[in-house]
């Protein structure tokens, strides 16, 4: 462990270069504002989550610990913020490390160096969103089930769970496994890490996003074949899709696209809101995937995109290179690294299919959202840990 600390010389170097490149403005744009905005408007008293959810964000847990920890330090000590998502990443990293020296896996210091240096997250975590906290919550959860650690079990619970309540379900169906199985430490660490969560959940989970975001990706079966799978490209890099198809620019557009894009009219967001305006409702979402149910199979399998290739410089950070040299490095770095991983995870010894389970119960779920590439960010220790193991000698 002590001669790992030697390989670790340049990587403040490059938290500092990152930041600097990111700045404040850019730090906290898109949901990180709106994790700001919530964060702000409870940081008088953090604990109202419990009382008033807010509905604009389906999780109120980071929100929620930034308003705690703004108590420590000002909100608007953004750079603060910044150097603790790349502590909670650089833990996380550790205890992938420690998780694979424990379990004598050749090579581990090669992936615990790899992971900590991953392009994805030095490039992506100097903006304030909730990955890297969710991220270590994961790895945790794998130190915790290799150690049999009871407080890591908790801890890797309540921060995954808290800050993704997307993978609460899936947490409680790990802890039945691991009760089925009589491994009563690893029980206990995760049922006690839930049942610490479960207020701040159960207030997330009051808000109304979620409906809306199924009414975004389901409204997708109004759209052609050849506008769903048009989208593609734009979901791995949107000047990807513009480069290669510029007509569907409208079609394909995230968020807000304008009226003067070709194919506006087909954008899910623009369907989604007349869906809404109409009162659309979980028995509305029902009835359109009946009607359309190999379409909206498709809809969810292009959505795979962004779990194939999900290693890579993040976008915004190589918007400082020329244009010419921004698409290929971006897609070099992603297909490279991220094919790495998956041949490593998937093609070597005999995996078993239960390791698997949390990218089903992954896909399975976000699927029916409109997916983004960060979906995928809280497995990412995962897939370095798997991508360390040799299947065939180890047992989980």
């Amino acid at each position: 462990m002590k001669s790992l600390l030697w390989y670790l010389v340049t990587y403040p170097l490059l938290v500092i270069l990152m930041i600097s490149l990111t700045g404040a403005s850019s730090a906290t744009i898109h949901d990180a504002a709106g994790y700001l905005e919530t964060a702000r408007a409870l940081a008088p008293n953090p604990f109202s989550v419990f009382a008033n959810p807010s509905p604009s964000f389906i999780d109120q847990g980071y929100p929620f610990l930034l308003a705690v920890l703004s108590h420590i330090v000002p909100l608007e000590n953004i750079t603060f913020y910044q150097v603790v998502n790349y502590l909670f990443w650089a833990l996380s990293s550790l205890y992938v490390y420690k998780s694979l020296v424990s379990l004598k896996i050749p090579h581990s210091k090669f992936y615990g160096l790899l992971m900590l240096y991953s392009p994805l997250f030095l490039s992506f975590s100097a903006k304030l969103y909730s990955e890297p906290m969710s991220a270590l919550g994961v790895s945790l959860l794998i130190w915790g089930v290799v150690s049999g650690g009871v407080v890591a079990l908790a801890l890797g619970t309540f921060l995954l769970v808290t800050v993704k309540s997307l993978f609460f379900p899936g947490v409680v169906l790990l802890a039945l496994y691991y009760l089925y199985k009589r491994k009563r430490a690893i029980f206990v660490g995760t049922s006690a890490g839930l049942l610490i969560s479960l207020p701040i959940v159960l207030s997330s989970y009051q808000g109304s996003r979620s409906l809306y975001n199924r009414a975004i990706q389901v409204s997708k079966t109004n759209q052609t074949y050849a506008q769903i799978l048009s989208c593609s490209p734009y979901y791995i890099s949107y000047p990807l899709g513009l480069a290669l198809l510029p007509s569907y620019q409208g079609v394909c557009h995230q968020n807000d696209p304008t009226s003067s894009m070709p194919g506006y009219e087909s954008n899910p967001y623009v369907m989604a809101e007349e869906l809404r305006n109409n009162g659309f409702s979980n028995q509305d979402w029902i009835k359109m995937i009946l009607a359309n149910p190999l379409k909206y199979l498709l809809v969810m399998l292009v959505s795979l995109d962004n779990f194939l290739l999900f290693e890579g410089l993040y976008p915004t950070i190589i918007t400082i290179l020329p244009p010419l040299l921004m698409l290929p490095l971006f897609l070099l770095t992603r297909i490279i690294l991220s094919l790495y991983l998956w041949y490593k995870v998937l093609g070597t010894g005999n995996i078993s299919l239960r390791l698997l389970l949390p990218f089903f119960y992954l896909f399975f779920t976000v699927a029916h959202f409109q997916v983004e590439p960060r979906y995928i960010y809280p497995l990412i220790p995962y897939i370095y840990f798997l991508a360390g193991l040799r299947h065939n000698k180890v047992k989980l």
